[in-house]
């Protein structure tokens, strides 16, 4: 019998999803994606550029072309991060955050996605740290994540101006295996929607700037691990 075999999404269908959104983009007001999104605007003699913190990243995002460039030259983003960020940019609103956290589930087609998020985001993260939940803080901590309080281990990101997440972990014991909660976020639900990947937006970020147990970061920086 052979084992089943997950369907993941084509490389292409992030292309798509990417023009897509850079469409909307162009029919925005950049001062107006700056202000609702928490980006720094910038008048161009062609257009504009924003300047958007992503995790520990510094970006710019040229408008109307929708081209987004990493500033610190360590590589270039994957399709599935630039679309993450695209939507962003044209989804956010500028409403204030609440106090009251939400999970993957409890966002706008979140329940519909949650098989898929499950298999992308919260099997990978308990796969790889479940045993060694030390390791979360210790990798995660250098890509600008703090670590929280909840669970054995918590981490916590400020992925987006306006969209903190934070992952947590239960090593297990001899009675129940690890586990982790679903992603959780201040409830600003507007912003929160996986129209890109279902494992919007801290894992698959993290997987694809260079997160593996064998692939350890050294001071040169992370080591590239593409993103399913």
């Amino acid at each position: 019998m052979q084992p089943k075999r997950i369907s993941v999404p084509r490389i292409d269908g992030y292309i798509n999803a990417l023009d897509i959104a850079r469409g909307e983009f162009r029919k925005k007001d950049p001062k107006i994606l700056a202000r609702n999104s928490g980006a720094v605007y910038q008048a161009e003699s062609k257009g504009a550029v924003l300047h958007l913190p992503f995790f520990y990243r510094k970006i710019k995002i040229t408008w109307p072309e929708g081209e987004v460039i990493s500033l610190e030259g360590t590589k270039d983003l994957s399709p599935q991060e630039q679309g993450l960020i695209m939507h962003y940019l044209i989804q956010a609103t500028g409403t204030p955050l609440t106090n009251s956290w939400i999970t993957f589930r409890e966002i706008p087609s979140g329940e519909f996605y949650y098989p898929a998020f499950v298999k992308r985001a919260k099997e990978p993260l308990v796969r790889t740290f479940g045993a060694q939940p030390g390791l979360l803080i210790e990798l995660g901590t250098k890509m600008g994540g703090t670590k929280g309080a909840e669970g054995d281990v918590a981490l916590c990101f400020q992925t987006f101006p306006h969209v903190p997440v934070c992952l947590i972990l239960w090593a297990g014991d001899d009675e129940f295996p690890p586990t982790a909660t679903s992603f959780l976020m201040p409830a600003s639900q507007s912003i929160c929607r996986p129209r890109i990947s279902p494992s919007f937006p801290a894992w698959s970020s993290i997987r694809s700037s260079g997160w593996s147990i064998k692939n350890k970061p050294n001071d040169k920086g992370l080591r590239k691990y593409f993103i399913i």
